[in-house]
């Protein structure tokens, strides 16, 4: 008898899936744990096994299509039923009849019905295509708009050599040179995070042209659409408020530097941010408030005794927030060990699910592309998020002199619902005191 495969919930509180990409066909035969597919949760890119072992009678969704969790996706069975499947399917279509010679009209076609080869519940559905009635016979087809043009990333002839040369797509790159050109240690930094690939970007823009010019439509899917479906959820739920200020890191930079020699000969890029994360989790466990989250349902806040700090990685895809687990029993090269490891696996889209779940507060480093403030989105349903900012060098008075010193701009995003801007202020107070004194991250004061 054909068994119904449902898709199941792979991951903590999944609900839908996007299909990515269909690795089997209807008459397919297929073994227990075989791929039959590819789907996207939660901007992770899973592969789904087959469970069980016979041919594929149908299968439901095409690429783009969102699914729900406990829907039937594949419907798989024993040759007889294949057999029987098939031969349910109509033939294919007649040979078009003749135009008739003008002057009188052609008689109207009426479009062919869609053809369907299912299974017990679910088929492959399709329909052919005819021209507009509209169009005349013989005539040449409209012209197509010219296509968008997509500016150029600025680089020097060398640098985009090295680009071909280690299969990354310098268009793809956020430039942190002068006027935002790509530099040798751009590519590098790319190729080493493990993209973005050549010819990675999905195409699909269809071109076209509005009242003013030419333009280019692209259907908003895959991680773009959770992107928006995430942001949209956040604000409704949440009364965000965002807090600034800045603080002086000459001491963190020096022991980053003292460190950094150990960490290369240990295979760990060492950046400031693993001293952010550490600072963070010391502030939280100051003010507990900021590590909570609002069950709406019960009305009830639920206060966190762990510490899962997500990490925001800017991929050619969009914005993906993996945590860092129980990063209050880690140490600076270690987290830093894991946020690489992250990263690269966010840009290959290899990430887990259990990744991306159980964040208990976020940061996230705009600093690295150029950004000094900002007001990043809360990362619902946490409480609060950091945005780091780009290390400058600036004028700082202390004793009564000037002196130029490093100076880290940080923005703290919180739920008003949950907190008080009381709280948050000391949150944020407490990482600029680690930030400031690296010795009480060391210590764990």
């Amino acid at each position: 008898m054909a068994f119904e495969f449902k898709f199941p919930d792979i991951g903590e509180g999944l609900t839908e899936g996007e299909i990515v990409e269909w690795k089997v066909k209807v008459g397919d035969r297929v073994e227990d744990h075989q791929v039959i597919a590819e789907i996207e949760t939660d901007k992770a890119v899973v592969e789904v096994p087959s469970p069980a072992a016979g041919f594929i009678l149908g299968v439901k969704g095409a690429p783009g299509e969102v699914i729900k969790v406990g829907e039937v996706i594949a419907v798989i069975g024993d040759e007889a039923e294949l057999k029987a499947v098939l031969a349910k399917a109509p033939a294919g279509p007649a040979a078009p009849p003749p135009k008739p010679a003008p002057p009188p009209p052609a008689p109207a076609v009426p479009a062919p019905e869609p053809y369907t080869v299912q299974g017990p519940s679910v088929g492959v559905v399709g329909r052919l295509e005819e021209a507009p009635e509209d169009e005349p016979a013989g005539a040449a087809p409209p012209e197509a708009p010219p296509p968008v043009a997509r500016p150029r990333v600025t680089a020097l002839p060398k640098d985009r050599e090295l680009a071909r040369r280690m299969g990354v797509d310098i268009e793809l790159i956020h430039g942190t040179g002068p006027k935002g050109a790509v530099t040798e240690e751009d590519v590098r930094r790319a190729a080493a995070l493990g993209g973005p690939e050549k010819g990675a970007r999905v195409a699909g823009g269809a071109a076209g042209s509005d009242s003013w010019g030419p333009v280019e439509r692209v259907p908003v899917r895959g991680v773009r659409r959770r992107i928006a479906a995430a942001m949209s959820e956040s604000l409704a739920h949440t009364a965000q408020v965002t807090t600034m200020d800045e603080v002086e890191v000459d001491e963190l930079w020096r022991i980053r530097e003292k460190m950094k020699a150990q960490a290369e000969r240990e295979g760990v890029h060492l950046t400031l941010m693993p001293f952010v994360v550490k600072a963070v989790v010391g502030a939280l466990k100051r003010v507990p408030e900021m590590n909570m989250s609002l069950d709406e349902e019960k009305g009830e806040l639920v206060l966190k005794a762990y510490y899962n700090v997500g990490v925001a990685v800017d991929t050619q895809d969009g914005l993906i927030v993996p945590n860092i687990k129980a990063a209050d029993g880690k140490s600076i090269l270690q987290i830093a060990r894991e946020m690489s490891d992250l990263a690269q696996r966010a840009r290959r889209r290899t990430l887990e699910v259990k990744d991306l779940k159980g964040g208990t507060f976020t940061v996230t480093n705009y600093g690295s592309i150029g950004g000094l403030f900002g007001t990043p989105i809360v990362n619902h349903p946490e409480t609060g998020i950091l945005g780091v900012g780009r290390l400058a060098e600036k004028p700082v008075a202390r004793e009564g002199a000037i002196r130029v010193g490093r100076v880290l701009p940080l923005s703290l995003t919180f739920d008003h619902r949950n907190v008080d801007g009381a709280h948050a202020q000391h949150f944020l107070n407490d990482v600029m005191r680690h930030l400031k004194d690296p010795d009480l991250i060391l210590v764990g004061m």
